[in-house]
């Protein structure tokens, strides 16, 4: 992870060195659905997965190939949430006379400091209503993300019939039957687009590398879908020799 943040550190310096560097802030939505994979017990296998989120923050892009503008590097330092909702659902019956059912639903969500870089390949578009230097991106590159909060929240509703006669518990509980890793790393990729007056707006997918979950038969790996807009509100050029 320092090397990793040493490379993103030097690429950047470079850039602001030699090349034109452009800095804005960014806004938009995530649409989670983590791949769930549960050994052992099969009522705890979920059947829906998915939720929505959103993430904002600042980024900084540097120019790579001079005049040309063909190549570039954009990171990003993004407050984002990834939340997803469980759905399970059992039953099991002892002879005819009794029966088990259980519907469980939970929520979780996580609060993390995303650090993506990504290596930019623009195409320059042609000269229209919004200036001369309009750009379509294609994106591509590692993500790192930190941990900064959780939450979670679950229902579950069992019923036992016995002689067709239902008895009902529900019970409600805030407490995770296991613990989120500190630490995720994952690839993202995505297209952009961005007018010369500055606005800009994308799509980007990001799958971890990293099973989030730290309990040894759960296994939990976030694909997000994200929509953004953003602004350059700054852009600094180098001093010409």
């Amino acid at each position: 992870m320092t090397r990793f943040i040493l490379l993103a550190g030097a690429l950047c310096l470079s850039g602001f060195l030699y090349g034109q560097t452009k800095f804005g802030f960014t806004a938009g939505v995530n649409y989670n659905k983590p791949a769930y994979k549960m050994s052992g017990d099969s009522l705890t296998n979920p059947k829906d997965i998915s939720s929505f989120g959103g993430h904002g923050g600042f980024y900084s892009y540097v120019n790579l190939a001079g005049k040309s503008m063909m190549f570039g590097l954009q990171s990003e330092l993004l407050v984002s949430s990834r939340s997803h909702n469980t759905s399970t659902k059992d039953s099991s019956s002892v002879n005819e006379n009794i029966q088990f059912a259980r519907e469980s639903y939970a929520f979780q969500q996580m609060i993390y400091l995303d650090m993506p870089i990504h290596f930019r390949y623009n195409l320059i578009l042609q000269k229209g209503r919004f200036g001369d230097a309009n750009m379509l991106s294609f994106l591509l590159g590692p993500q790192a993300s930190f941990a900064l909060g959780k939450s979670y929240e679950v229902e579950h509703t069992s019923v036992t019939y016995l002689h067709d006669q239902p008895t009902i518990l529900r019970e409600n509980s805030n407490k995770a039957t296991f613990n989120y890793k500190p630490l995720e790393v994952g690839l993202s990729v995505g297209v952009q687009l961005e007018l010369q007056a500055g606005f800009r707006t994308g799509f980007r997918y990001y799958r971890s590398f990293m099973n989030l979950a730290d309990h040894e038969s759960l296994k939990i790996n976030n694909q997000m879908m994200m929509l953004y807009i953003g602004y350059n509100f700054a852009t600094i050029k180098p001093k010409r020799r």
